[in-house]
């Protein structure tokens, strides 16, 4: 990862880390990119207090270059990328932090692909955005770009996402968490298209109430009334909705490696899982892969980030894959995560079934989980630390198969983060705090 770009754009707090000087630095570079060229590039925002601001000083960047800006107003992120590839933008620009709270804010920025950007072109924008010198030519006269309202394109990604539904699914009573952010407008306009009965919360945002105790990272809130309302299932998106954790009718969270499971056994029941392969990270759940395992079904293993997903995903021609934070990718559909495609592949695959999504799921088991950060001064010693080396290995051998410890250094912070999964929530625990003292103990 970069000073300015991580796995998934630039993040920060806005007004410090995400400023609109960075926000300027990053336009003026992509509305050039390759060699001067003058390009059409694609621009939205999540709901968030800072999003217009941003979104401005990117285009006035971009304009400033000489190329043209298609402003779409509010959207999701992966509308970004549906809407660059089908018509043929150079660039797609996406402001949004995702899950974070408002005051935190982001840039996403999109090849003409539609896939995340290259690392190669992120670093040519780190050197440019540190170059006390601004080098790039100013445009001026008619050879400045054009800022173009452009907000009837979303009605071409809503009706992508229709497209992709059974019309079984109107059967179906469905209730959905807007998390206040951009699926406040699609996610309900979809499910009315498709006659589906649904109730919507978390659909006012008013700035500053994105992710505030809704969405994805909140879904467990809805509990109550999904119980109450006799629902047959639930949805929750983050903030810009490209990911999307499920509620079975009783009220317990499916996450993301639940999702895949179901759907990748729906692909390959109909003939659609390439390679009888799905793509997951180095996060996901044991119990995921002892269930792909037990159905015959092989997996990859990727670093942790969408953009490692989808990248095995393309190199291998496979059809689906994601992580458990809700990210999932129908590369069949689309070149990155949508949460609204996939509420909407995962209804068709309870409607089409005709069982609960509890059944779906029932036989994947879920190992408990336990993550516990530690502050180091130099990670690269912990880890090639022998005594640390041995005692990972001893832990899991005591585990026989039935758990596993993942550790590795945080992309950011000067952090090793330690994960456990075992039978039990108290094993866990147990094992992640006496990992955590023995990186404590050895960092000092």
């Amino acid at each position: 990862m970069g000073k300015y770009f991580g796995t998934d754009g630039a993040r920060g707090i806005a007004g410090q880390q995400i400023t609109g000087s960075l926000a300027y630095r990053i336009g003026r570079y992509i509305g050039q990119c390759p060699d001067g060229k003058k390009n059409k590039i694609l621009i939205a925002r999540d709901t968030r207090i800072s999003g217009k601001l941003l979104g401005d000083a990117v285009g006035v960047g971009v304009v400033s270059s000489g190329s043209d800006v298609y402003d779409i107003g509010v959207s999701t992120t992966p509308s970004v990328s549906y809407l660059v590839r089908k018509h043929g933008f150079d660039y797609g620009v996406m402001i949004s932090a995702s899950h974070n709270p408002y005051y935190d804010n982001g840039i996403k920025v999109f090849n003409a692909e539609g896939e995340k950007l290259e690392a190669e072109i992120e670093e040519k924008i780190e050197e440019y955005i540190d170059n006390p010198l601004d080098n790039l030519p100013l445009k001026t006269n008619d050879e400045i770009g054009r800022h173009v309202p452009c907000d009837e394109l979303l009605s071409e990604y809503i009706d992508f996402l229709v497209s992709k539904a059974d019309p079984k699914v109107k059967n179906l009573k469905v209730y959905i968490d807007c998390s206040n952010g951009s699926s406040s407008n699609i996610a309900p306009e979809v499910l009315k298209r498709l006659g589906v009965k649904y109730t919507v919360v978390a659909h006012e945002p008013n700035g500053l109430n994105i992710n505030d105790h809704c969405g994805s990272t909140k879904i467990e809130n809805n509990a109550e009334s999904v119980k109450a309302g006799g629902y047959d299932v639930a949805f929750a998106f983050d903030g810009d909705a490209d990911r999307c954790l499920a509620m079975t009718s009783d009220g317990v969270v499916v996450d993301g490696d639940q999702l895949i499971y179901l759907n990748a056994i729906n692909l390959r029941k109909n003939g659609k899982l390439s390679g009888n392969t799905v793509v997951i990270t180095v996060m996901s759940n044991l119990g995921l892969k002892k269930a792909l395992v037990a159905e015959g079904l092989d997996y990859h293993e990727t670093a942790v980030g969408d953009k490692y997903v989808q990248m095995d995903m393309k190199a291998n021609g496979l059809s689906i894959g994601g992580e458990q934070s809700g990210h999932i990718i129908f590369l069949d559909d689309l070149n990155t995560g949508d949460g609204v495609l996939t509420m909407i592949h995962t209804l068709n695959v309870i409607a089409r079934e005709g069982k609960s999504l509890q059944e779906l799921v029932k036989n994947l088991k879920i190992y408990p989980q336990s993550l516990k950060n530690v502050v180091v001064t130099n990670k690269e010693a912990v880890l090639s630390n022998e005594g640390f080396k041995a005692k990972i290995k001893e832990i899991e051998e005591s585990l026989r198969g039935n758990g596993r410890i993942l550790v590795r250094p945080s992309g950011t912070e000067p952090k090793i983060r330690v994960m456990c999964e075992a039978p039990t929530q108290e094993q866990c625990d147990e094992i992640t705090s006496v990992l955590a003292a023995y990186v404590e103990d050895i960092s000092q």
